[in-house]
């Protein structure tokens, strides 16, 4: 799935460059981001109503498809894809740590003779295998092993100083600092070098901040991004109505209850889907790595609640 995440990101930025050549429209996503929607709102002190119905798009496919968008479109996951970032992404392997989960799902299955349940959901089980206490709650939400990596506190305090900040400069500031930004404006760069002929400090600056906000502050994307924010409402709300699809593992044939961790070894959100709910998923990028590597191919996608 690596490989076509690449394949993926790859097109999007020879999308962009094809837009910075042509001088067309497709040069950038930044038309169709929620949060640069809300600064020019507020920079301006009008709403850009031409540019609605597209963050509206971007939102309802997000409500659908999950943080989809974070593993496959975003133009700066293709650099964690390729060099690394949020562990355990990697050109070389991977790298994820085995993590501590608590007994539930396929891993509260007891052997009695009786079939194994064939989904994960928490009302597919009995009650008392499906109870979490709070201490498990507490030891799964410590360190890299936690199930979900995003903060909507944090997000939501980041997205609220640049609105203030916006309104007070009169202009969209997180554009000069966000990384999809960034590498549109990198690309921008290459393209003025060498279609141009017209070098700028750009080439320069542009990758080293990518550098900073995607290999030195790891925690950019699922605890400051403000796009996350709007993500992360999405999945909430996905959760409420149990819609949407998902990974989900079949009891009849995972291995976790022996001890098997590799959904969250591999997983970049660390989520461990053989014993994850609904809330438990709500972080979940949908690379499909736990599915690619899952030793039973025990997982699958499915919409099914």
């Amino acid at each position: 799935m690596k490989k076509l995440r690449i394949i993926a990101g790859l097109a999007v930025w020879a999308i962009a460059l094809i837009g910075f050549h042509f001088d067309t429209a497709i040069g950038t996503l930044c038309a169709l981001c929620p949060v640069g929607f809300l600064q020019i709102s507020v920079a301006s002190g009008s709403v850009p109503w031409a540019l609605l119905p597209g963050v509206l798009i971007v939102l309802l496919i997000v409500f659908a498809l999950g943080r989809a968008f974070c593993s496959w479109l975003c133009p700066s996951s293709l650099l964690k894809n390729v060099f690394g970032g949020h562990t355990p992404r990697g050109l070389t392997g991977r790298t994820g740590e085995r993590c501590e989960v608590p007994e539930k799902g396929c891993r509260s299955v007891v052997e009695s003779g009786e079939s194994y349940p064939d989904v994960t959901d928490a009302e597919s089980l009995a009650p008392a295998a499906t109870e979490e206490t709070a201490a498990s709650r507490a030891s799964r939400a410590c360190g890299s092993c936690s199930s979900g990596g995003s903060s909507i506190a944090s997000q939501a305090l980041v997205l609220g100083v640049l609105l203030i900040v916006s309104l007070i400069v009169k202009f969209p500031v997180f554009c000069l600092i966000c990384p999809i930004g960034l590498v549109f404006g990198t690309l921008w760069a290459f393209n003025r070098v060498f279609v141009l002929l017209e070098p700028g400090w750009e080439l320069v600056v542009f990758p080293l901040m990518l550098v900073a906000e995607l290999f030195l502050f790891k925690r950019w994307c699922s605890a400051i991004c403000p796009l996350g924010f709007f993500f992360t409402l999405m999945a909430k709300a996905r959760t409420k109505l149990g819609f949407g699809l998902r990974p989900q593992a079949n009891c009849l044939t995972c291995i976790s209850r022996e001890g098997c961790t590799t959904c969250s070894t591999v997983c970049g959100e660390n989520i461990d889907v053989a014993s994850a709910d609904r809330l438990d998923l709500e972080p979940c990028t949908m690379c499909l790595d736990c599915a690619e590597n899952c030793p039973t191919k025990s997982i699958t996608v499915s919409a099914k609640k």
